[in-house]
């Protein structure tokens, strides 16, 4: 080797990681360190190459790198049009979608282990919240991997990332398991901080056991980000987070989400528990297709003393923004026992449709002083079937919204 691995937590180790991995084998596996890894620069990951470090061992992005710790390699794409320009082609989160070929595919790519420390309260501050994109590619993300086949991140933990902790777009046949989350409260604030974040066009995923809290979704599942596309086929077992911000978000303008399971779902959450979401005011052409929520034992949580902002903004536990248009959704054995927020335990906003509704062996405990509606409909149910449903002393249904047709058992 031409570089020195050091792992001394002082001298930068990413020239050696770099150059293990640019060698042509298929699997590095990194030794304990003596420290700490350190890296100034982003690791890229070729095809059919897996990347080992022992489970605990810290690998640290260098203060002032601010960048992306990791990425597959992606090719590049309009490039004689930014070569001519001298500038980049786009300023955004995501900047790759124009400057990578979206046509290019990595595939079989694995990391196993480690402590991936984004080191954020030394890196630039969160774009969102300062606008500022002028470092181009900086969006304070931890991991990227776009026009990914087969992609597998498991036995790792996410250290307090500047935004996202891990971002998937275009992603196939992929599996990220057994994550930690150790989130700070952020540079500047605890803002947009999810963990797995899911853009357009991912497909045939698991994503399973997921712990800690983050500051914004802990799954993301947004099909108007990055690529845009349909999302499809996706199933998250297992998520485990106390004053977290939200368990899993479904996010749709234009295109389908279809296919997805979320089961086993435990914690705390103070924006809601799972949201059917949108962006802009005004209907949507997107659908949520095919939701099954299985094994949801949660509660609500307080924000205050985490967002810059009052309690008094609150979501309920499972979120139907309006405007937005679910086809099918099954919920089944879903227990709150609420001790915190007495808010409607299934929110049907205004605008809102919901073609067949299914709850299926569900119970609330309300011990707060204050009313706490199962259902509160202002929107639009088609086909609503309750069996086994126990609200205790709180009202199964409320609101002026529209049921075409209710079945409770």
């Amino acid at each position: 080797m031409i570089h020195t691995l050091y792992g001394d937590g002082i001298h930068d180790d990413y020239p050696a990681i770099q150059e293990m991995i640019d060698s042509g084998v298929c699997e590095v596996s990194l030794p304990a360190p003596k420290k700490n890894y350190l890296i100034s620069s982003t690791l890229v990951l070729p095809s059919n190459f897996r990347l080992v470090l022992p489970r605990f061992a810290e690998i640290r992005l260098a203060d002032g790198a601010s960048c992306l710790m990791v990425r597959n390699l992606m090719k590049p794409f309009y490039a004689e049009r930014l070569l001519a320009e001298h500038s980049p082609l786009c300023k955004h989160l995501w900047y790759y979608v124009d400057e990578c070929d979206p046509d290019f595919t990595v595939e079989n790519v694995e990391i196993c282990g480690g402590i991936w420390n984004f080191n954020n309260k030394n890196q630039m501050p969160n774009v969102e919240q300062t606008k500022d994109l002028s470092q181009h590619g900086y969006t304070g993300d931890g991991m990227l991997f776009y026009g990914v086949k087969n992609l597998k991140l498991t036995h790792m933990t996410c250290k307090d990332p500047v935004h996202w902790g891990i971002s998937l777009d275009r992603v196939s046949y992929f599996t990220v398991e057994d994550i930690t989350f150790d989130y700070n409260l952020g540079n500047p604030v605890a803002l947009n901080m999810d963990g797995v974040h899911l853009n357009g066009n991912c497909h045939f995923g698991v994503l399973k056991n997921l712990k800690g809290a983050c500051y914004d979704d802990l799954v993301a599942i947004n099909a108007h980000e990055g690529s845009k596309g349909p999302i499809t086929n996706i199933h998250i077992d297992g998520i485990f987070a106390e004053v977290c911000h939200s368990a899993v978000r479904l996010l749709t303008v234009s295109d389908d989400i279809r296919n997805i399971k979320i089961s086993n779902v435990y914690g705390t959450y103070y924006q809601y528990c799972i949201g059917f979401t949108k962006y802009y005011p005004g209907e949507t052409t997107g659908v949520f297709d095919a939701i099954v929520l299985d094994g949801i034992h949660a509660s609500k949580a307080s924000r205050e003393g985490i967002y810059p902002y009052p309690n008094s903004f609150v979501f309920p536990f499972i979120f139907i923004q309006s405007d937005t248009s679910v086809k099918n959704l099954r919920i089944s054995n879903m227990h709150r026992d609420e001790s915190v927020i007495p808010i409607c335990t299934v929110g049907i906003q205004k605008k809102a449709s919901i073609e067949s509704l299914y709850i299926d062996g569900a119970s609330t405990a309300n011990r707060t002083n204050s009313s706490m509606p199962f259902i509160h409909n202002e929107g639009k149910i088609g086909s609503l079937t309750l069996s086994c449903v126990d609200t205790d002393k709180d009202p199964l249904i409320s609101g002026d919204g529209i049921i075409e047709n209710l079945k409770h058992f």
